[in-house]
């Protein structure tokens, strides 16, 4: 049953605004936001209500997606999909966005 994790990095940011120059913008930044996405490959569980953000637990993912796999086993159901976790906000250059 193997699980693989990945970080996915947002560069928060307001809208694109004009410079006194013709044709040239700034870009806003205000903090940088990452999640690590874990996806198992085939597990026998998957995360619980309370587990997520939204259910006042204090749980610590913010979404996921499990499909049933077609195999039949005689003690449980087998699953295959992918969590994500809560965002994490630091500064823009803590995970070396503008350096």
């Amino acid at each position: 049953m193997a699980e693989y994790t990945g970080k996915n990095y947002k560069l928060r940011a307001g809208s694109p605004m004009p410079t006194a120059t013709v044709g040239y913008f700034v870009l806003h930044t205000f903090m940088a936001a990452t999640q690590d996405s874990i996806i198992e490959t085939c597990t026998s569980t998957i995360p619980r209500s309370n587990e997520f953000v939204g259910a006042g637990y204090g749980g610590k993912y913010q979404s996921a997606s499990f499909s049933r796999l077609p195999v039949s086993t005689t003690s449980s159901e087998l699953f295959r999909g992918k969590t994500t976790e809560k965002d994490l906000f630091g500064e823009e250059n803590v995970w070396g966005f503008n350096n």
